[in-house]
């Protein structure tokens, strides 16, 4: 065998390249930031295959393992659905409307089983884990992620420690019992996602812990980019138009890298997609800031930060260290696609789903509301030709009909944090005593989650 073949047969399926400084680096699913001195940056997988090959034959999402970070598959079923929509597309005067259904959906065949679209990032995180790795990998969530996590741990046997705020409990359930291998910690009273994010950081730091990553996990984000290939797949074009709400922006930025890759593909047009982003008011910083044209988020207190985040109905976009700034990130997206962002009230998103479900035949979550709402509002204002190609992501969808179908089943905490006792030698103490006798909450602890 020559050695230019040899070569050309041992190269990776992808590399990690720096947004920034363009450092190479080879495949490693624990690397998440570039080693060279300059400000933060994500990195980028870059596939070696240009052309996006759709393997029938895989399971559920990994039939487009061409554009995932993995070399194996789990036996997971679900992925996401695109059909053109008829009802909202009149109601609203649009002649080509296209909805990313991201849930359950038995009708159309829609198997995301945790009803959210954070269900397409999970088994492509979980896949590019070596298996049997003898630490335990740490995810901090306002909900959906960890619900996804939760279920998908479970169900393959995989050990998870997940973090959320003790507020947002009622999300984390399933449709079948979840087992050991996995743990709930919760931050108790008024902690949010950002107290959850802390601790999450501390524990990972722990020896027998890894972190996922978040928006630096390219598994993560091009897990979520699928919503944008499958479009693209189903349409055999790029659409004009995305519309998502966004609380890290990690589904915006992978919405515009899965573009950027179907663009070098070439045979899905040209377009580069308009990103049409939203948040739940008040509580919107990257609304501000992209409306003000900078790259830096408003000063942020934490006190107000905390009451705006009780007053929104969407509590998973209310994550106060978004992927906005840095490079590689949203505010480049948003520049790159000459987007738009929207701020949606309560209101407007309650009134969005009750009109998704009545024209549409289907339940929606209330950050897939802020999303309609932000698509109402584009039509509104003009902002959208009506034979435009518009793609609306429906982020999580199907939650009643779960319900009426499974009686679900939910994962109780184990441990819980006040926001004061996130401090390292604190979550040390705790942990080292759980290591020796596990710590259940007492019905007092319970009550105070």
């Amino acid at each position: 065998m020559s050695q230019t073949l040899h070569r050309l047969l041992r190269r990776p399926k992808y590399t990690l390249c720096c947004t920034l400084c363009g450092a190479e680096y080879d495949p490693d699913p624990f690397r998440l930031h570039c080693d060279a001195e300059h400000e933060p940056a994500l990195l980028r997988a870059v596939y070696r295959s240009k052309k996006l090959e759709v393997k029938e034959q895989l399971p559920g999402l990994f039939r487009y393992m061409d554009w995932l970070p993995v070399e194996q598959t789990l036996n997971v079923a679900g992925k996401p659905i695109t059909y053109e929509s008829h009802n909202l597309a009149r109601y609203l005067g649009l002649s080509q409307l296209y909805i990313s259904f991201n849930g359950y959906w038995p009708d159309r065949q829609a198997e995301l089983y945790t009803c959210s679209f954070k269900e397409l990032e999970a088994p492509s995180v979980l896949a590019r884990i070596p298996s049997h790795h003898p630490r335990t990998l740490v995810i901090a969530s306002a909900g959906n992620t960890g619900r996804a996590f939760a279920t998908v741990c479970s169900d393959q046997g995989l050990p998870l420690c997940l973090v959320i705020p003790g507020q947002n409990l009622s999300a984390i359930w399933s449709r079948y019992r979840f087992q050991p291998n996995v743990r709930l910690v919760v931050v108790s009273g008024n902690g949010d996602y950002s107290d959850a994010i802390a601790l999450g950081k501390m524990i990972s730091q722990l020896d027998q812990y890894f972190p996922e990553g978040g928006a630096a996990n390219v598994a993560r984000r091009d897990g979520m980019g699928l919503t944008v290939l499958d479009a693209a797949v189903s349409l055999g074009r790029i659409p004009d138009h995305y519309f998502q709400a966004v609380g890290s922006g990690t589904g915006g930025i992978s919405a515009w890298e899965a573009n950027l890759r179907l663009l070098e593909d070439g045979r899905f047009g040209s377009n580069r997609m308009k990103l049409h982003l939203a948040q739940n008011a008040p509580f919107t910083p990257m609304v501000e800031a992209w409306n003000a044209k900078s790259r830096d988020l408003p000063p942020m207190h934490q006190n107000r930060a905390k009451a705006q985040i009780n007053r929104v109905a969407a509590k998973v976009l209310t994550n106060r260290q978004p992927a906005y700034s840095i490079a590689g990130g949203l505010y480049e997206a948003l520049l790159e696609t000459d987007g738009q962002m929207y701020g949606v009230t309560n209101r407007e998103a309650e009134r969005a789903r009750v009109l998704f479900e009545e024209l549409e035949g289907i339940d929606i979550c209330p950050a897939s509301g802020v999303a309609t709402a932000a698509l109402l509002q584009a039509v509104k204002a003009g902002n959208l030709d009506r034979r435009d190609c518009i793609l609306l992501n429906i982020t999580g969808g199907g939650a009643k009909r779960m319900q009426q179908d499974y009686p679900l089943q939910t994962l109780q905490p184990a441990i819980a944090f006040a926001p004061h006792e996130i401090q390292p030698e604190i979550v040390l103490e705790h942990f080292e005593q759980d290591q020796r006798n596990p710590i259940l909450l007492s019905a007092n602890d319970l009550e105070a989650v």
